[in-house]
């Protein structure tokens, strides 16, 4: 039920609070407002699963009861970060998964029908560390999400922005750095370059400047 609280003199009615979780340690990391006035929370448990941590994707009515709940991943540590309700009802889950994909974390979107039941599922990355920390449907049905690559890029961490058509297939995907490769004495050459996770080979657009004398 509600609760009165008092913070700096001005005293708020607390609506309602709930808790969600088994007998081990279970993380929320992002919540969204679904359709019917309830609330989608994802974030990860190790309470229930396959193993180690799983992707938790909860549903909740507008009074925050729970209505039903899944988990998604495999023996490995997976994590979800990211949650929208998409146009058609369901829901689609980002993260990164150490059970699946190419090679210690990979960017994992997991898309599932308005139950929680997956629908398909997807890996991006490389065979070093890939997480993805946000996505978002596009106009076209299709799904945008960015993270971290230590795969691709500059070299260390690089920022990385895939696109997606509705089923999760790549058109394209971003890295977002700068990388200097030569220079004489009044010339800088910079390329940035992007991985292409449909026809796999890379992109490289090149910027050569020159300062005149």
């Amino acid at each position: 039920g509600p609760h009165q609280r008092n913070i700096g003199g001005t005293s708020y009615t607390q609506g309602w609070n709930k808790t969600y979780g088994g007998t081990s340690a279970d993380y929320a990391s992002s919540v969204v407002q679904t359709s019917d006035g309830g609330y989608a929370l994802a974030g990860h448990t190790y309470s229930f699963g396959a193993g180690g941590a799983d992707l938790w994707l909860v549903k909740t009515d507008a009074a925050g009861n729970m209505q039903w709940n899944k988990t998604y991943g495999g023996t490995n540590a997976d994590y979800a970060l990211s949650v929208v309700q998409t146009v058609d009802g369901g829901y689609a889950v980002a993260g990164s998964t150490l059970s699946f994909g190419a090679g210690l974390n990979d960017f994992w979107l997991v898309k599932a029908n308005s139950t929680g039941h997956t629908q398909w599922n997807k890996t991006y990355g490389g065979t070093s560390s890939d997480d993805a920390s946000s996505v978002v449907q596009t106009s076209d049905g299709g799904y945008a999400f960015i993270g971290y690559t230590y795969s691709f890029g500059a070299g260390g961490a690089d920022f990385w922005l895939v696109r997606t058509d509705s089923f999760g297939n790549a058109h394209e995907s971003w890295l977002f750095g700068l990388v200097w490769t030569d220079s004489t004495a009044d010339t800088v050459i910079l390329y940035r370059g992007a991985a292409d996770a449909c026809w796999n080979y890379v992109r490289v657009r090149i910027w050569k400047i020159k300062e005149t004398p």
